[in-house]
């Protein structure tokens, strides 16, 4: 499994790479996140050597969401060598993901 856990402490190591880093924001407690989380980990794997998914839980690891103002969950930012790419709130269909991602491979 390609989909990774992220957490406040290792947050920066985690979108600072050259390669695509896209975290998905999330709670447990949230379905539509519930529901974009298989398509991420599907995404994940079928682009794994372009891209990097990392889950953020953001009850148990709140700091680093405050940071990028994510006031809804779920909320997608990607990211490239620490700068923000681009960000989709909501539960959104594996195509809506792929066309978001692609432009940046």
């Amino acid at each position: 499994m390609s989909f990774k856990n992220s957490t406040d402490e290792n947050f920066q190591k985690q979108i600072s790479g050259s390669k695509l880093s896209l975290i998905q924001f999330s709670a447990e407690w949230c379905n539509p996140c519930q529901v974009l989380k298989p398509i991420i980990e599907k995404i994940s794997n079928d682009l794994s050597d372009k891209i990097e998914c990392f889950y953020h839980d953001i009850e148990k690891e709140p700091n680093e969401p405050v940071k990028f103002s994510v006031r809804g969950v779920p909320t997608v930012i990607l990211f490239k060598e620490g700068k923000v790419l681009g960000t989709k709130v909501g539960a959104r269909s594996e195509k809506d993901m792929l066309e978001f991602i692609n432009p940046h491979l």
